[in-house]
């Protein structure tokens, strides 16, 4: 009885370390089993073939014969695989909304047509509504860009847009500065003449660049709150953003599916984790 009783210390201190809540009490619930993709569906169209640009026919929802996606294990534990050859996505089965998501990405080398010679994209895509192909191959969603040398950058799908407080950075493109005014971003129509001015309606640069060297793990950090999102990579924010709503009707949209992109480039991510919030402030680092 002695020995268990010195024991007891020793097995409260382990509890403690194992735990997956937060300082609030907020559990963090792993939505990827790091075995399979049980939780998340599938779904592309057909991969480019060479110069074939045109991806006539779709692979469709949940395709059992595709090998786009698959778990494979790496010399630091098991990570899901994205070979990119395929445009299309993987999405979790339910929704969510009121959250703070962390998970691990890191570059692999293969790069396919139309992307073979870079750079190399994915992206997570976040309040995903409408169902599979709604937008595209993808889904109307925001997005959190996964791609090389512009992770945490801006995106909208669909019937999507928002409000990022930004400041003209070059000649075409805004970039992220908490001090400026806010600037609406859209799913703008691409246009013959003004392609460059229909993207700069699109997109926005994160800032600072935290972004970690070709082969390594970046860690990815999307807060989620109502109608107001942060983005932050390798521990810092580099984008917060507010007012999400549709394009077509201005109506709030404050959950939906989360999403990783397959687009053209082999990209793993591990360690996918949630964690409900009650407010923003509750995930935001002390020193940002």
């Amino acid at each position: 009885m002695k020995n268990f009783i010195q024991l007891i210390p020793i097995i409260l201190l382990l509890s403690c370390n194992n735990s997956k809540s937060d300082k609030h009490g907020n559990a963090w619930v792993s939505i990827w089993n790091g075995k399979d993709l049980t939780g998340w569906h599938t779904y592309f169209a057909s991969p480019f073939s060479g110069s074939d640009k045109t991806q006539n026919g779709f692979l469709g929802l949940d395709n059992p014969s595709q090998d786009i996606i698959k778990v494979v294990k790496l010399e630091d534990g098991n990570a899901i695989r994205i070979s990119g050859v395929a445009w299309g996505m993987m999405f979790t089965d339910k929704d969510y909304g009121n959250y703070h998501l962390k998970l691990k990405v890191k570059w692999g080398n293969d790069m396919h047509v139309p992307r073979e010679n870079g750079p190399r994209d994915s992206g997570l895509l976040y309040y995903g509504f409408g169902g599979a192909g709604s937008a595209g191959v993808w889904m109307n969603s925001h997005e959190l860009q996964i791609q090389e040398g512009d992770m945490g950058d801006y995106w909208p799908t669909g019937d999507i847009e928002i409000d990022v407080p930004s400041k003209l950075k070059d000649s075409l493109y805004y970039q992220y500065d908490e001090h400026s005014k806010l600037r609406t971003y859209y799913y703008a129509e691409i246009l013959e003449e003004g392609v460059s001015d229909s993207l700069a309606k699109r997109r926005v640069i994160k800032f600072p660049d935290k972004e970690k060297p070709h082969g390594a793990w970046n860690d990815i950090d999307l807060i989620c709150y109502g109608d107001s999102i942060i983005h932050m990579v390798n521990g810092s924010v580099v984008m917060r953003l507010f007012n999400s709503r549709k394009m077509s009707d201005k109506s709030p949209v404050r959950s939906g599916k989360i999403i990783l992109q397959s687009e053209g480039a082999e990209v793993y991510y591990k360690d996918i984790y949630l964690r409900h919030i009650s407010k923003l402030s509750d995930s935001i680092p002390t020193d940002q």
